[in-house]
C-alpha cells in the first residue's frame, strides 16, 4: 500500500494577515461589534439614526473607525503589539528605587576584598 502524501505549507511562522491586520486584532474587533450589538439591543431598543436601527447603527460605526483606526495605530508596530499593551496595562506595576528585587538572589555588584 502506498504512502499518501498531501502538500502542506513549510512556513509556520508567516503572519495571519487579513486587511492589514492580524487575526487577534480581528478577533478584538468582533468582540467590540458583538458587544455594541447587544448594548444597542438592550439600551436602545426603539431609537433609530438616519432611519438605520440603532444595535445596527452601533456596529457599523465601530467596524468605520475601529478597523482603518487600528490599522493606523499598528503601522510599524511589531507582531502582537496589541496583545502586549493589554498585557502589560493589566499587569500590576511596582516603581520602587528602595524595594527589594523578588527575581534575582544574587547582588549585581561584587564586592572584591
Amino acid at each position: 500500500m502506498a504512502l499518501l502524501m498531501s502538500p502542506i505549507s513549510r512556513n509556520l511562522h508567516m503572519k495571519v494577515i487579513l486587511m492589514y491586520l492580524e487575526l487577534e486584532d480581528l478577533l478584538t474587533i468582533l468582540l467590540a461589534v458583538s458587544g455594541s450589538m447587544i448594548a444597542g439591543n438592550f439600551l436602545f431598543p426603539n431609537r433609530e439614526i438616519f432611519h438605520i436601527p440603532m444595535n445596527y447603527f452601533l456596529p457599523l460605526v465601530i467596524l468605520v473607525i475601529g478597523v482603518p483606526g487600528l490599522m493606523i495605530f499598528k503601522y510599524g508596530k511589531p507582531r502582537s503589539y496589541l496583545q502586549d499593551l493589554v498585557l502589560w496595562h493589566t499587569k500590576p506595576h511596582a516603581y520602587s528605587c528602595t524595594g527589594r528585587e523578588k527575581l534575582f538572589d544574587n547582588p549585581y555588584l561584587r564586592e572584591d576584598d
